[in-house]
C-alpha cells in the first residue's frame, strides 16, 4: 500500500525530514528555524520539483504552526520550560476534567 498520494508528497516529506536532520545537528530545533532552514533550503534550490516540494513543506509547516497555535495554551513555568494544554475535544467546546 502506497501512503503517499504522489511523488510531491513523498518528496515533501524527504524534504521537511532533512532539513530537520540538519537543525539536530545543530541543537536548535524549533518552529522558526525549521521555517529558516526550509526558506533556505528552497533559496538555494535550482531542481524545479524540489523547488515546487519546498515550497509545499514550508506551506505545511506555517498550517501546522497555525493550527497548533490556535488550538493550545503555552505556559512558561520559572525554569522557562514549555506546557502545552490542549483542548482535544473537536467540537471546539471546552472538556470536562
Amino acid at each position: 500500500m502506497n501512503l503517499y498520494r504522489s511523488d510531491e508528497e513523498r518528496l515533501t516529506d524527504i524534504l521537511i525530514g532533512d532539513a530537520v536532520l540538519q537543525l539536530l545537528a545543530t541543537d536548535s530545533v524549533s518552529d522558526s528555524a525549521l521555517l529558516n532552514k526550509l526558506n533556505d533550503m528552497a533559496s538555494y534550490e535550482c531542481d524545479p520539483s524540489r523547488q515546487h516540494a519546498l515550497q509545499r513543506a514550508i506551506a505545511e509547516v506555517r498550517k501546522s504552526i497555525e493550527t497548533f497555535s490556535r488550538d493550545a495554551i503555552i505556559l512558561k513555568d520559572m525554569d522557562n520550560v514549555r506546557h502545552v494544554f490542549r483542548n482535544r475535544d473537536k467540537t471546539r467546546h471546552d472538556t470536562q476534567h
